[in-house]
């Protein structure tokens, strides 16, 4: 047994190998589309519109999925906006804090008066260093949010212009059906009363050839909209240095609120 499918393995080696020196594949594979194509010929118009307005029913329930999708994505950038109002809403309060206590150190005293108690400079210069480095770094990552609802915003337009597109094509290519349909009765009519034999090849060539048209455009906008959304990309940077010396944070913040510093007695 073992051997006759050993041999017959051979055989069908061989037989490819040969088809394969003789080029026979590729007249194989001409011969196949032919009867591929003339199969698709002998289709009538009728089954063929037929399966076209199944097609087109199809496109109901995929944009109700559409309209799930975007009505989410308007949901998660509206909490996003929320949430970026709010975190700039902080950042105001926490700058206008680091101002005043800025404004005391600038006053020169080696005691601090901070929310009514008295601390030494040297200790109120290093947590308002932490708190710049810190209110940095929050605005930095406000920025980014900024940025990322900017691109979801652009991304939500998009969607929603494919969505209304593909439901006026689908309404076009209803109106477009039902004018078919309406031409083909005319037609068959026509023919049954001349008894005259009519080749509707044409037509199926003109029905194949819309289709053909139609899908390319349907591809080509799809893929315009996958490469905007493929183009986004969020920024963002790296984290500053946590240990800053305290000589130039106050520095930084001479030149972010325009402040004058004020050098420390000896005396004091």
């Amino acid at each position: 047994m073992c051997k006759k499918l050993g041999v017959a393995a051979l055989v069908v080696v061989a037989a490819l190998f040969t088809l394969h020196k003789l080029d026979l594949l590729g007249y194989g594979k001409v011969f196949w589309n032919r009867i591929d194509i003339g199969a698709r010929e002998k289709i009538s118009p009728e089954l063929k519109i037929e399966r076209l307005e199944a097609e087109v029913a199809k496109l109901t329930p995929d944009m109700k999925k559409h309209r799930s999708v975007i009505a989410s994505e308007m949901v998660e950038v509206g909490k996003l906006k929320k949430q970026i109002a709010e975190s700039n809403a902080n950042l105001d309060k926490r700058q206008a804090m680091l101002k005043d206590m800025k404004a005391e150190l600038d006053k020169g005293s080696t005691i601090v008066s901070v929310d009514g108690q008295k601390i030494p400079r040297e200790k109120v210069e290093a947590s308002l260093t932490r708190q710049w480095q810190s209110y940095k770094q929050a605005k930095e990552a406000v920025k980014s949010q900024e940025d990322v609802l900017k691109t979801r915003e652009e991304n939500l337009e998009v969607a929603k212009t494919k969505l209304a597109t593909i439901q006026a094509k689908q309404e076009e290519m209803q109106a477009k059906v039902e004018s078919m349909k309406l031409e083909l009765r005319k037609l068959r009519l026509a023919q049954a009363q001349n008894n005259v034999a009519i080749d509707d090849s044409q037509l199926s060539t003109v029905l194949k050839l819309y289709d053909e048209v139609n899908t390319q455009i349907e591809k080509e906008k799809t893929e315009l909209s996958l490469q905007k959304a493929a183009d986004t990309d969020t920024a963002v940077q790296e984290a500053m240095e946590r240990k800053l010396k305290t000589d130039q944070a106050l520095k930084e913040m001479d030149e972010f609120f325009g402040g004058t510093k004020v050098s420390v007695s000896k005396k004091e």
